[in-house]
C-alpha cells in the first residue's frame, strides 16, 4: 500500500497478491451502467470504434465494455494488475482487447484517436487535472469521457449492515486515504471538464456467499493499510464470525448468503 504523487495520484493496489483478491472478489457493474454511457454516446453523435478504460486494474471494467467496441484498450500503472487482465483477456478469448502500461499523465494513444475513455472505481485516485488534460488529448470531437463507480456497501440485514459500518467507519479509522471521501459522497465533488456533462444515480442488488463477502472487504484499501500497521490482526475473522452469527450460525459459513446493495453513480462528458 503506497502512496504517490507523482504518478498516478495514489498507487494502492499493485501488489501482486491484492491484484490476485481484487480480481476474484470485486463486485460487476449491471448492465445499466453501460447502457446509460451507450445511451449519451448516440443521442451525442459519438463514435464506437476505440475506447480507452484508465485505471484498468484486472480488467473488469475493461471487459464490461469490450462488446461494445471495434477495439478496447486497458491502461492501468500497475503490472501486477495487468498480468491479472491479460491471463483474465485469455480464458475469455477476446480479441480485441488489449492492455497498456499508462497514467492519468501519460497513456500510449495518437492525439484525437479514441471515442470513449472510462475509468471504473478510480477517479477519486486520479490527479484530475491531469487526467482530464491527457483524456482531453486523446479524444476525438465529440469523444466522452466517462467516470463511474459504486459507493459504500449496504447490508439488507440491519444489524449486519450496522456490524459492516462499524468496520469501516471506526475499525478502520485513520487507515483510509483523504481521497475515499470522493466515494462516501458518491462523486459529488467531483465535475467532469466539458459543457454538455449529465450524472446518473441508481442502486444495485447483489449477493454473495459469506467467505466471498469476506473476500470483498479483504481488498479494501483501508484493509490492507490496517493488516501493515498491526500484522497478525484477527479483526476481518471476527468480523465474519459476528455476521455468521447474525445470519446464521447453524449453518456452515460457505452457504450462508449475504444480501446487500451498492449505490451507483456515473458522470458522462463529451468534448466538443
Amino acid at each position: 500500500f503506497t502512496i504517490d504523487c507523482g504518478f498516478m495520484a495514489y498507487r494502492l493496489f499493485e501488489e501482486a497478491s491484492h491484484a490476485l483478491v481484487y480480481a476474484k472478489f470485486r463486485p460487476t457493474y449491471p448492465a445499466r451502467v453501460r447502457e446509460l454511457i451507450v445511451e449519451f454516446i448516440k443521442k451525442n453523435g459519438g463514435g464506437f470504434h476505440t475506447m480507452v478504460d484508465l485505471a484498468c486494474g484486472s480488467g473488469q471494467s475493461t471487459f464490461y465494455m469490450a462488446s461494445l467496441f471495434n477495439k478496447v484498450c486497458g491502461v492501468d500503472i500497475s503490472q501486477a494488475q495487468l498480468d491479472q487482465a491479460r491471463e483474465k483477456c485469455k480464458q475469455l478469448k477476446y480479441e480485441n482487447v488489449q492492455f497498456y502500461i499508462g497514467s492519468d499523465k501519460t497513456m500510449p494513444f495518437e492525439n484525437e484517436s479514441i471515442d470513449l475513455v472510462t475509468c471504473a472505481q478510480g477517479l477519486h485516485w486520479l490527479d484530475e487535472e491531469s487526467f482530464y488534460s491527457e483524456a482531453g488529448r486523446i479524444l476525438k470531437p465529440k469523444g466522452v469521457l466517462a467516470a463511474y463507480a459504486y459507493g459504500n456497501v449496504e447490508l439488507k440485514h440491519r444489524s449486519c449492515s450496522a456490524l459492516v459500518t462499524h468496520f469501516y467507519e471506526l475499525t478502520l479509522k485513520g487507515c483510509w486515504a483523504d481521497r475515499r471521501k470522493h466515494i462516501d459522497n458518491c462523486f459529488r465533488d467531483f465535475k467532469l471538464p466539458y459543457v454538455n456533462s449529465e450524472r446518473y444515480d441508481f442502486y444495485t442488488e447483489t449477493e454473495m456467499k459469506l467467505p466471498d463477502f469476506k473476500g470483498y472487504v479483504s481488498s479494501w484499501s483501508g484493509y490492507c493499510k490496517y493488516c501493515e500497521l498491526h500484522p497478525g490482526t484477527t479483526v476481518l475473522n471476527d468480523l465474519e464470525d459476528q455476521l455468521h452469527k447474525e445470519l446464521g450460525a447453524d449453518v456452515p459459513k460457505e452457504l450462508v448468503t449475504v444480501s446487500m446493495q451498492f449505490p451507483i453513480f456515473i458522470l458522462v462528458s463529451q468534448k466538443q
